[in-house]
């Protein structure tokens, strides 16, 4: 299998980004109380990786940190969803530009997880106890802009090795 994929590297490319798609669609299609529910387990989770001792906290207090924080950690869900879209986007964009020319393959990986994070909006328009808003967007494409970053210097620095 490895060298079918190798022989093909615009398909090998091609599935960790549609993954990361599907991922964010389906974390789009959960209805308001599903999403809040899902947010607040994980953000109890982050809070207990992060305060050793929040588990011996009282309920009330634990109650309160959390709905405190929770925008942050929901925030930085959609950051960190579309930072993976855009790490993968580059790669699958310079494999492609192997076969047919693409000039600027970073700005169109942000291009396409920009367009696609409007369009992950929009979905959440029509999703029960959701609505699109302006500054997720932002937030989404700033997420992508971080992952095609990461992924060109972790790629300039592989070509480099091997130079």
């Amino acid at each position: 299998m490895k060298t079918w994929l190798k022989k093909r590297p615009i398909i090998a490319t091609l599935i960790p980004v549609v993954l990361v798609m599907v991922m964010i669609f389906c974390f789009s299609a959960q209805n308001g109380s599903q999403s809040g529910q899902l947010s607040g387990r994980i953000t109890r989770w982050v809070l207990g990786l992060v305060i050793w001792d929040f588990d011996a906290w009282s309920p009330e207090l634990q109650t309160q940190v959390a709905s405190n924080l929770g925008l942050v950690i929901r925030k930085m869900g959609h950051f960190s969803e579309f930072f993976l879209l855009g790490f993968f986007l580059l790669p699958h964009l310079r494999a492609v530009g192997e076969k047919i020319t693409v000039r600027l393959p970073w700005l169109w990986s942000w291009g396409i997880g920009t367009a696609y994070a409007i369009t992950d909006e929009l979905h959440q328009g029509f999703v029960g106890g959701r609505h699109p808003a302006v500054p997720d967007v932002c937030i989404d494409s700033s997420g992508v802009i971080v992952g095609v970053l990461v992924a060109w210097l972790l790629l300039r620095r592989r070509k480099t090795k091997k130079e």
